[in-house]
């Protein structure tokens, strides 16, 4: 039995579950696997730090979004959510514009009151590694909706 609902479709990922910065920085869930998430997204200007690279905190962003959706995903159910905890990022090799980059979010620990995800990015062409994230989350009961102020 894995991790995920057996008929999660990436598509209702992407229509309800995506947050919006990940919109804007266009990434997509590509598939859902029995213990994992995938998501790509195209490194573009929007991206790029003044060297032209991608920016460090764009790995950091879209990894503790896959992250954060694939540890609610676990917990849905129960009426709990989660919540970012701790985040580590190694880069190991910059991503250029043009690139198309692959997110794999795989769990490393989903306990009670906490999980830990392993986020790997890959560029898409010949599989080598751009970063790797681990994010903590700690798992919480679901706030009450408040109305807007």
């Amino acid at each position: 039995m894995g991790l995920f609902p057996a008929k999660l479709k990436p598509e209702t990922i992407n229509e309800r579950g995506l947050p919006e910065i990940d919109r804007f920085l266009g990434l997509r869930v590509t598939e859902v696997r029995e213990n994992s998430i995938v998501a790509t997204f195209t490194v573009g200007q929007q991206h790029l730090q003044p060297h032209g690279i991608m920016h460090g905190g764009i790995s950091c962003v879209v990894g503790e979004s896959l992250g954060s959706i694939a540890g609610g995903l676990v917990v849905h159910e129960s009426g709990k959510t989660v919540v970012g905890q701790s985040l580590y990022a190694l880069h190991m090799r910059p991503a250029k514009p043009g690139m198309t980059l692959e997110l794999t979010a795989k769990a490393l620990h989903t306990g009670r009151r906490s999980q830990i995800w392993e986020i790997n990015i890959v560029e898409t062409l010949q599989r080598k590694p751009i970063a790797r994230i681990t994010l903590t989350v700690a798992v919480i009961d679901k706030p009450e909706a408040q109305a807007p102020s």
